[in-house]
């Protein structure tokens, strides 16, 4: 009997994993957020010769830019407390708000620029970017930036 009990223990895993891959699959989106962190934009540094204006914002472990060309970076630490893996996104929102960055008009969709597995209740430094397409008159209003992590799967 007790030789079996692994043999055992091994298949249940298995169909369960079945059984959420297959209602993943009938769900339109299996991601959630799973932290949020609003962050105020520092002022516009001012640009060397042929360089783009660029604010930078900068909170715990969680720290990056943005250019009035709409290109962002970020390099923020995402931790994952589970044993099970799970895929993980970090991407940005700006904003409008006060210098607290409490009632804040969000004034664009989030945009993700990284994506890694965690497994094994592993912490992982999330680097990366992306490109909002023609924000020049939103960057001139923008005074917060919204930090999104969002997760897929085990989280």
């Amino acid at each position: 009997m007790w030789k079996l009990l692994p043999i055992i223990l091994l298949a249940s895993c298995t169909a369960t994993d079945h059984k959420e891959a297959a209602s993943d699959e009938n769900r339109p989106d299996t991601h959630s957020i799973v932290n949020t962190l609003d962050v105020p934009l520092n002022m516009p540094s001012k640009p060397n010769t042929g360089q783009p204006v660029s604010r930078e914002f900068s909170q715990r472990d969680t720290r990056g830019w943005i250019q009035q060309t709409g290109a962002w970076n970020i390099s923020s630490v995402v931790v994952h407390a589970r044993l099970r893996c799970a895929t993980y996104e970090t991407g940005i929102q700006l904003g409008k708000g006060n210098p607290a960055c409490s009632q804040v008009e969000w004034l664009t969709d989030v945009d993700y620029g990284t994506r890694q597995t965690h497994c094994n209740s592993a912490p992982l430094v999330h680097a990366g970017g992306g490109e909002f397409a023609d924000i020049t008159d939103l960057f001139e209003a923008s005074t917060c930036v919204r930090v999104v992590i969002r997760c897929e799967g085990t989280c």
